[in-house]
């Protein structure tokens, strides 16, 4: 049966509760994300990034000749080619592998015939340890974090560092060593020495595997995979399909770009290139199959789903993945909650996106709802994946709570929401650390068209209008400066984000169509303090249906772009104080990975005259994420907490961004915490200068 979502959240909260859990993950996550900013300083990340989905691409183009080509080159050298269609047929295959090598290779007087592993995710997905064990075999785990991993009975909880929810404490209770790294390790090379000695068979996965040679390459550091792959009579290589590339080319192309995304490495200790079974000719040229290593090589390549990727467009870039990592060492929600929620088996953004395909959608429903759609995952993604368009693409499909279901319903009939907004107002402020509602909105107080001078429209958006008027009476004040004429047609509601955010791409539809058709009558530039909403218009509307827009999006303009156009061309707008106020400036993630603006809040505080700090922050979002706030609230209190400790750090009592449900997020935190801090948009703050 699915799992419930009570279930569910039960396991999110005792994430949140864990202290050590909490501790690992910010350890290991930040310290990832540092040291591969480090590696990308000698290699151009954009280039490399360029190069390899290319690659990548093209090598998905052409997976049934890659196949058949790796096949024939390996079978000439000796080893064996085998498909799977799915998980079943995988375990069914390597199960009679290793019993038929059991029966030619077995140690006498064993009573469980010993399989050794090296970390291989493929094998996770099918579940192999299980079906093995149920063989009579003793599975072992070497790879350190897998060893762990396999002794607490838990899963791995990252795609390469699998026991990052395991402290060194955990690992001495099960091992019965001091806590220590040293004694841990150490204690691990003697336990593990025999068992590779003893093994029958070595099964391992593949990071790339060549067709023009018949190679299978093997990335690691922990020099386990070649003891796995070498000492034991047979060796198994499970992978999937997706792992095929052409050339050693392609293969290096990899190898560039896999160390530095995943570990921080310019290159890991070991990488293995194994092209067959152990073999030699130096006794008269005369060739013989095992010598020192082993003397069957068997490929197992697996589809399970991967066919079917392939062919759908929305997922088909999916299959490029080259399993690093990145994606959720820059996924701020997997940082608060880790990998056991943040997916099934596979975890992290990648995991949201393959589980359906390999294990069905309702594996994945649930930890799907936990992405904040902040877009961290593609920006730092070695091949470029649209992880978080496919995430929601998913999430079309799956469950919908309760509570989203409810806003949503109301979000979609404005008059009601307009009635039930008004009433709430009053009091919501007396909710610690939930928004509060503005008692008079914008709409109530915006002006009509003059008919004097160059017509300007705002669209305000719901949250600005409803939560954030000030915002809006910023911006109407810097336009009314510059000699614009506004106008706000009143009939103006949502741009559909809310919805298409929660799945809802129909919902979506229907709220940005009633928004085109509020504007089309209106005058001049459009001009919105909510940079989200302009993606939405101009950007993400079109995945959700027919284009009705189109006419009236080119007038579409955020407002710090407008604003600082304003101010570079006409510097005399403000006033500069004789003192610079120090604003730290956040970031937020549609601004800054969809739309690109960086640079230009930066430039515009500081020609209002203002000295902007830069907040060192772990998260790189506040948490907010539209709905997301409202079903995973103490997830997203969680990334705001890294938001104010951050922002604390600066020394700043002035916090600035362009968009406003980050804004609206970080006060009702701050307020919760009593952190006295002030919370405005750009365009208040530059309103605040004017001459």
């Amino acid at each position: 049966m699915p799992e419930t979502r009570r279930h569910f959240a039960g396991r999110v909260n005792r994430a949140l509760d864990d202290p050590k859990l909490q501790q690992a993950l910010t350890h290991a996550m930040t310290g990832l994300r540092a040291r591969r900013n480090v590696a990308f300083e000698s290699l151009d990340f954009e280039k490399g990034r360029a190069d390899l989905k290319q690659r990548r691409r093209q090598n998905l183009d052409h997976l049934p000749e890659l196949a058949q080509q790796f096949t024939e080159r390996l079978e000439a050298v000796g080893g064996r080619v085998h498909f799977a269609k799915d998980a079943a047929q995988a375990r069914d295959i390597i199960g009679q592998l290793c019993w038929n090598a059991v029966s030619e290779h077995g140690k006498p007087g064993q009573v469980r015939p010993v399989v050794t592993k090296v970390k291989s995710m493929a094998s996770e997905e099918i579940e192999l340890n299980p079906f093995l064990e149920a063989m009579g075999m003793e599975v072992v785990e070497t790879d350190l974090g897998e060893r762990m991993v396999q002794l607490t009975h838990t899963h791995p909880s990252h795609l390469i560092a699998p026991a990052i929810h395991l402290t060194k404490e955990d690992a001495a209770n099960v091992f019965g060593t001091e806590p220590t790294v040293q004694a841990i390790q150490q204690h691990a090379r003697e336990s593990l020495r025999q068992k590779f000695i003893d093994a029958s068979v070595g099964i391992s996965g593949a990071n790339m595997a060549i067709a023009e040679t018949g190679t299978i390459v093997l990335v690691t550091n922990e020099g386990n995979a070649d003891l796995t792959t070498v000492l034991p009579p047979v060796h198994i290589a499970l992978f999937g399909m997706d792992k095929l590339v052409a050339t050693l080319e392609d293969a290096v192309s990899v190898l560039r770009m896999l160390p530095r995304s995943g570990t921080g490495q310019i290159m890991t200790s070991y990488v293995n290139w194994i092209t067959g079974p152990s073999r030699s000719a130096d006794i008269e040229q005369s060739l013989t199959i095992g010598v020192h290593g082993p003397s069957e090589l068997h490929c197992v390549i697996l589809d399970n789903g991967r066919t079917q990727m392939l062919v759908d467009p929305e997922f088909r870039d999916a299959l490029t993945c080259i399993r690093c990592g990145a994606c959720s060492n820059a996924c701020p929600a997997f940082m608060a909650v880790g990998g056991h929620q943040f997916g099934h088996i596979y975890n992290g953004p990648i995991g949201l996106v393959l589980t359906p395909f390999h294990h069905g959608l309702d594996q994945a429903d649930l930890p799907n709802t936990l992405c904040t759609q902040c877009n961290a995952c593609q920006e730092i993604c070695p091949v470029d994946i649209p992880l978080p368009r496919q995430i929601l693409e998913h999430r079309r499909r799956g469950r919908k709570s309760l509570r989203k279901r409810a806003l949503l319903g109301l979000w979609e009939r404005p008059g009601l929401a307009d009635k039930a907004l008004r009433a709430g107002a009053p009091l919501s402020g007396m909710l610690p650390g939930a928004p509060r509602l503005a008692t008079r909105p914008y709409r109530d107080r915006a002006p009509s068209p003059s008919g004097q001078g160059e017509p300007l429209t705002i669209f305000a958006s719901c949250m600005v209008d409803r939560m954030l008027p000030a915002a809006a009476v910023g911006l109407e004040r810097i336009a009314r400066a510059a000699g614009y004429d506004i106008g706000f047609p009143k009939d103006q509601w949502c741009c559909g984000l809310i919805a298409a955010n929660a799945g809802d791409f129909d919902a979506g539809y229907k709220l940005n169509t009633k928004l085109v058709d509020s504007l089309r009558d209106s005058k001049g530039m459009i001009v919105t303090p909510s940079a989200s909403c302009f993606g939405a218009f101009t950007i993400d509307a079109a995945d959700w249906g027919p284009q009705s827009g189109a006419g009236i999006a080119p007038r579409f303009r955020d407002s710090t772009r407008f604003t600082l156009g304003l101010l570079e061309e006409r510097p005399e707008l403000v006033r500069l104080p004789g003192e610079r106020p120090r604003v730290a400036y956040h970031d937020s993630c549609q601004s800054l990975r969809q739309l690109g603006l960086k640079s230009e809040p930066r430039r515009l505080l500081e020609l209002a005259g203002y000295e902007v700090v830069e907040i060192p922050d772990i998260a790189n979002c506040c948490g907010f994420g539209g709905t997301f706030s409202i079903e995973w609230p103490r997830v997203a209190g969680r990334l705001a907490e890294w938001k104010l400790d951050a922002i604390q750090k600066t020394g700043c009592t002035i916090v600035a961004s362009d968009n406003p449900g980050c804004l609206l997020h970080i006060a009702a935190a701050a307020r919760a915490r009593r952190q006295k801090l002030r919370i405005a948009h750009v365009v208040e703050l530059v309103a605040e200068r004017l001459a």
